[in-house]
């Protein structure tokens, strides 16, 4: 006779057994499962604090870099303006040179040389401290609007280069070039953009600076005819500090020339772009003839 054990053994369902045997050869794995999902959790609580304590020492790190870099540049600007004192002192005598009437005409030529270089360190000096004050946040090109004559100023420009210059200078003018600028910041700007054509044109040939009526702009283009700047260059043309050729014989430049003049340029709401191909270089500035 069956036991009543036997006789309810008997009549389980075949599927409830094979369900309830898987689900025991299942465990190892959820065991498994579960510990790797731990594991899993842990270590990305590990990394999420190695991340964090990497963006801390990468923030110490920045501000480190902020405090240094700020302290270089107020440095080179307290130096750029001590420097002026005694340069000063050097362009009023040699102005008095080149005034008097006493010098022979070699001594008189070294004292426009004089008075020359003095004037370009001059210009230096300034470029140093107004892109010192701009990156310490200050205004660095204040701007004092007043009518002006594009085409006069870059006359007197030219007339200045061609004291030094190897290169030939040629200006034109065509229409009506007035406006509503600040003429002595323009002529930082394009004095910065004559000298650096002067400079890189090949000797003899000629530097030209055209200015034309453009409607409600005017326009002035200054070329000259000498080594191409380099395509990898183009880029980074006007950023600080860069050079628009590789030229030991131009290492007495800062490389803030393009950099101030493309500043004064967007100030005026105007525009400042370079072409340079086949051994000739033009920079066109664009300006409007009021900002509206």
């Amino acid at each position: 006779m069956k036991s009543r054990d036997d006789s309810t053994a008997a009549n389980v369902d075949p599927s409830v057994e094979t369900g309830v045997r898987k689900a025991h050869e299942r465990k190892p794995d959820l065991l498994d499962v579960n510990e790797q999902l731990v594991l899993a959790i842990v270590r990305a609580n590990e990394e999420t604090e190695e991340a964090q304590a990497e963006s801390t020492r990468l923030r110490a790190t920045e501000e480190e870099l902020r405090l240094v870099a700020e302290f270089r540049e107020r440095w080179i600007g307290v130096i750029g303006h001590d420097l002026r004192n005694p340069l000063n002192a050097i362009m009023m005598a040699a102005n008095l040179l080149v005034a008097g009437e006493k010098l022979t005409g070699f001594e008189a030529e070294l004292a426009r040389r004089i008075q020359s270089s003095a004037r370009r360190m001059n210009g230096m000096i300034a470029r140093v401290i107004e892109f010192t004050r701009a990156r310490l946040g200050g205004e660095a090109f204040p701007l004092d609007l007043a009518n002006a004559d594009l085409g006069a100023l870059c006359e007197q420009i030219a007339a200045e280069l061609r004291l030094g210059a190897e290169a030939k200078i040629d200006t034109s003018v065509v229409g009506e070039v007035t406006g509503t600028w600040d003429v002595n910041r323009l002529g930082e700007a394009l004095s910065n953009l004559a000298s650096n054509a002067a400079d890189y044109a090949t000797a003899g040939t000629t530097v030209s600076i055209d200015v034309r009526d453009a409607g409600d702009d005017v326009v002035v283009a200054i070329t000259n005819h000498g080594p191409s700047i380099p395509e990898e260059l183009m880029p980074v043309l006007f950023d600080p500090f860069r050079h628009a050729r590789n030229d030991e014989r131009k290492s007495g430049h800062l490389g803030l020339g393009l950099y101030v003049a493309q500043e004064i340029t967007r100030l005026h709401g105007g525009t400042l772009d370079a072409r340079s191909a086949d051994g000739v270089t033009t920079f066109t500035m664009r300006l409007p003839r009021s900002r509206g």
